[in-house]
């Protein structure tokens, strides 16, 4: 199996094995563009506050098409946005003392196992 990685950072995951695994950035990014409503306003303890409403395009930008023994490392935002099996994205961030994510535990899918194993 090879994972793409179309994120525009190294992601680390180190799943408390000996070894970790870095997939760096292919330089490709997949990306899901936001459509942003008409704001509103609300008021809270006398202030105004914008409210924004956003949705996704229906459309992932930069997205290749699946290939046979592929899983595309996404946002997951991205992965969300689609019911394609060969999309993975980091689950269970790790975090460095600052609160900075420097890696994930696992690579996560919203498919189920059986469509990820056909891939």
């Amino acid at each position: 199996m090879k994972v793409i990685n179309l994120t525009p950072h190294p992601v680390t995951v180190d799943p408390g094995a000996p070894d970790a695994i870095t997939f760096p950035p292919t330089g490709v990014l997949a990306r899901i563009r936001e459509v942003q409503g008409k704001p509103f306003w609300v008021t809270v303890d006398g202030i105004r506050v914008p409210v924004q409403p956003i949705s996704y395009a229906d459309d992932i930008e930069g997205l290749p098409s699946p290939t046979d023994g592929v899983l595309y490392l996404v946002s997951r935002v991205t992965a969300a946005a689609t019911d394609r099996p060969d999309l993975v994205f980091p689950q269970d961030e790790l975090r460095d003392e600052n609160g900075q994510i420097i890696g994930c535990r696992a690579l996560g899918t919203f498919a189920n196992l059986d469509d990820v194993r056909g891939i």
